[in-house]
């Protein structure tokens, strides 16, 4: 197969790929899978003859495979063996139809159209040739050889298909010669205009063959070469199909194609249970309507005998009969006509066969004894009914011959001769709808046709089916074709009472079926007028959805350009309104973290600045206190006395110590966050551990700070971790010493009870601002007036109580009254070990 890709780097956006042969083989499937399976009766021309009674199935099988093949193409993530399934079934349907209906037949065109559809439409199942021109190679293909027949055997083309094109032969092949050869031939890279060209043209070609064929009503071969046209049409527009990129689009695409899916296979059952029935009552029609001739013509002929046996028993007659009184019964004769219309002439012979007298002006009668009807009422003395023969008026006749007896002997015979012609052009309700055709069965001479002009009494014209099965079987009613087998013929058949004639009743099948042809061309007109409309007002429920879905869209890129406010209004309590109500969960949450990450980023920042500050505190006098001593003894100077070395001494410890707690603090939030935080659990008492952080704090006299400790009068004790518990009262001690006025007092106390310990830290400091209690204990937190007024610290102290106490299962908390009215901490331990806590540390 040809391609127009071309190697080399490419810019700009990238094209979709070219139309795919798949979808117009799966176009024609649908149209035929329609047309087989709603009104499979106008598949009744000779060359359909052997695939006619297939012809439901082929159309179900064309419909699904044509349906599967959509459904691939509309959605390519559908599995492959769905595909390859759709793919195979086509095939072996369209090959069924090929074999049959072209290469037994000998047909051209479609012995060469068919096996390249179908070779292009098994390589397109690669998905690798889907991106290829397979399409173009195929069309190339047909035009080429299309073109070389039409130029070097146009006289094989049956007239009758290509009667109006036949002028046309010669240009149409040389338009195809030369688009086939322009198409396969590397061209399109110095003329990238010139396949589209080419295309149009063989647009116009096969545009043609659709209209030459659908002229003389071949519909099949008609519908490929359209939807060629349109193919090639579209190419030469540069129409390439796209995936919808919007979701309304892909909305309605779904909504159109599950309606029709399930309305195709609805009316397909349907039509089935209609034609099913209305077959039924045809075939009930016509095998009455062959039954209604028969009586009919049993009246016709009662009516007949009657006549002639008034005649037969009228005294005046019978005395000029008795007589052999020519003239008398010659006026008796000719009233017989004019009274029964039924016969155009009257005899009278005797029982030796020799006329006597006739209605019509004769003299010499001759004899009739060489007549079937003489030797037939002579033998059986009885009403016989004649062989139908050309009379002495030169017309069709049937003789109806009546004994004439005198005293129980046959002394001769009254014989009406029945006329044909007037029979045939009787009216009946038979006749109005379908051929009628009157036989005698000694010879199948036709005595009655109703839409035929055929002489009368020449060999009547049947059906093969009926020749093999002489009428008169009572086979009832067959599908067979005519005598011509160019159309399929409804046909019953039904005898005669009391002659040997039959009734062949025939009907075209398309006039049959004409009910059910046009019941299944109403549905499918309804069908599409319904899909039209389901997309009409889909458009309703489209609308509202998409409108939701930009919502969702809009605030999407609001959320992404920073507007983390927006939200997406729930509506309806459904899967949108499911996604909207994540959506706003999700906005919330980014909100909430973008928020604690503007926070974190803030409390890095002070952080950095405080822990600056603080590490610079104690390091500053440190290196004033050691350049000045590393100066003086350097120069060997004698150090000052002995009370300022100790005061030195003393601070440089404290700022050691200071240091040493800030480190301390940093290291512990780090086991903290690094999950590496462990405890060292033994029997604690907490009586003496408080008492010895609160006497180191009174030993360094803080502030003039006074420190009580109401201490109970039995042990705390409980398996805690003591020094960290230490470290717990001493961060507590520390704060309030911190933030308390110079004078104030730092109290101390217990709470117990049989769970638990609740140490208590009040002091009389600045108090902790309501805003400030919620972060108090999160890392890098510090209270708000504490950041204010320049107080020390890295903010890690309370987050680092928090961590040790609840890891004890306990929980720590603070409480204020307001600003300047200082501030409680409480520490509540068990006084078991909490299960959870046993397994966790487990």
């Amino acid at each position: 197969m040809s391609s127009s890709t071309e190697s080399g780097p490419r810019t700009g956006p990238v094209r979709p790929p070219p139309l795919p042969l798949t979808w117009p083989a799966a176009l024609f499937g649908l149209i035929f899978g329609v047309a087989m399976t709603y009104a499979p009766y106008e598949f009744h021309a000779a060359y359909f003859r052997p695939l006619y009674p297939y012809v439901r199935t082929m159309g179900m099988a064309y419909l699904a495979s044509s349906i599967v093949l959509m459904a691939t193409m509309l959605y390519p993530h559908a599995p492959r063996w769905l595909d390859v399934l759709g793919r195979v079934g086509f095939g072996a349907v369209t090959g069924l139809y090929w074999w049959v209906l072209n290469v037994r037949t000998g047909g051209l065109t479609g012995a060469i159209l068919y096996p390249l559809l179908l070779a292009g439409l098994a390589m397109e199942a690669s998905p690798a040739w889907r991106r290829r021109e397979v399409f173009r190679g195929v069309v190339s293909l047909v035009a080429l050889c299309f073109g070389l027949l039409m130029l070097m055997a146009g006289e094989r083309f049956p007239p009758v298909f290509y009667a109006s094109l036949a002028p046309l032969l010669v240009p149409m092949g040389l338009a195809f010669l030369a688009c086939g050869v322009g198409l396969l031939a590397p061209v399109a890279s110095r003329w990238p205009r010139l396949p589209r060209v080419l295309f149009a043209v063989l647009a116009v070609d096969f545009s043609l063959l659709a209209w030459g064929l659908g002229r003389i009503g071949s519909g099949p071969a008609a519908s490929i070469y359209l939807i060629f046209t349109l193919s090639c049409a579209a190419v030469a527009a540069d129409w390439r199909p796209r995936a919808p990129r919007t979701v309304g689009i892909k909305l309605l695409r779904g909504l159109a194609f599950a309606g029709l899916v399930p309305l195709l296979a609805l009316g397909g059952f349907a039509a089935f249970l209609a034609q099913g029935a209305i077959e039924r009552q045809v075939r009930d029609d016509t095998v009455r309507a062959a039954a209604g001739e028969a009586d009919f013509l049993v009246r016709y002929l009662d009516d007949a005998r009657e006549s002639l046996q008034l005649l037969l028993e009228s005294p005046g007659f019978r005395a000029a009969f008795a007589a052999k009184d020519r003239k008398k019964l010659e006026e008796h004769l000719r009233n017989l006509p004019a009274q029964a219309r039924a016969f155009d002439a009257a005899i009278v012979m005797d029982k030796e066969g020799l006329g006597l007298a006739a209605s019509y002006a004769k003299d010499d009668l001759g004899s009739f004894a060489h007549r079937d009807y003489h030797g037939g009422v002579l033998s059986t003395g009885a009403p016989y009914v004649s062989r139908p023969y050309i009379s002495q008026l030169g017309l069709p006749h049937v003789a109806v011959a009546l004994p004439f007896k005198k005293d129980g002997k046959l002394e001769g015979m009254l014989v009406g001769l029945l006329s044909l012609e007037r029979l045939s052009a009787a009216v009946t309700p038979a006749a109005q709808r379908f051929r009628v055709q009157v036989l005698d069965r000694r010879g199948l001479l036709l005595l009655r046709d109703t839409q035929s002009s055929a002489p009368l009494l020449s060999e009547a014209r049947l059906p093969h089916t009926l020749r093999l099965n002489p009428p008169g079987n009572d086979e009832g009613v067959v599908e067979t074709f005519g005598p011509e087998e160019q159309r399929i013929l409804l046909a019953a058949d039904a005898p005669v009472p009391g002659t040997e004639w039959s009734v062949v009743v025939t009907q075209d099948l398309g006039v049959a079926y004409r009910a059910i042809t046009r019941t299944s061309v109403f549905f499918i007109a309804m069908l599409a007028l319904g899909v039209l409309l389901m997309l009409a007002l889909s458009q309703f429920v489209a609308r509202d959805i998409i409108r939701r879905l930009e919502t969702l869209v809009e605030a999407t890129a609001a959320i992404a350009r920073g507007e983390l406010g927006r939200r997406v209004p729930e509506e309806e309590d459904d899967e949108l309104g499911e996604l909207c109500r994540g959506f706003n969960e999700m906005a919330t949450r980014t909100e909430a973290a973008q928020a604690e990450l503007r926070e974190a980023v803030r409390l890095r920042e002070e952080f950095l600045s405080v822990a600056s500050h603080e590490l610079r505190t104690p390091l500053t006098p440190l290196k004033g206190f050691a350049a000045l001593t590393l100066n003086r003894m350097e120069k060997g100077a004698d150090f000052p006395e002995r009370e300022r070395t100790l005061k030195a001494l003393r601070s440089m410890a404290r700022q050691t110590d200071r240091l040493t707690r800030l480190v301390d603090d940093l290291l512990d939030t780090s086991r903290i966050q690094a999950g590496r935080f462990e405890l060292e659990r033994a029997q604690v008492d907490l009586v003496p551990l408080v008492r010895e952080v609160m006497e180191r704090f009174e030993l360094r006299g803080e502030a003039g700070l006074r420190f009580v400790f109401d201490a109970p009068e039995a042990p705390v004790e409980g398996v805690w971790d003591g020094p960290r518990l230490e470290q717990v009262v001493t961060n507590l001690l520390s704060n309030a010493v911190r933030y308390s006025p110079q004078g104030g007092t730092v109290r101390v106390h217990f709470h117990l009870t049989a769970e638990a310990v609740e140490l208590r830290v009040r002091d009389e400091g600045i108090g902790i601002p309501p805003e400030s209690l919620a972060l108090l204990f999160q890392p890098f937190a510090r209270a708000s007036n504490a950041t204010s007024r320049h107080f020390g610290g890295l903010g890690l102290g309370l987050f680092i109580c928090r961590e040790i106490v609840q890891r004890h299962g306990g929980t720590i908390w603070a409480e204020s009254p307001g600003a300047h009215q200082g501030s409680c901490f409480h520490v509540r331990l068990p006084r078991e070990e909490p299960a959870s806590v046993v397994a966790a540390a487990g």
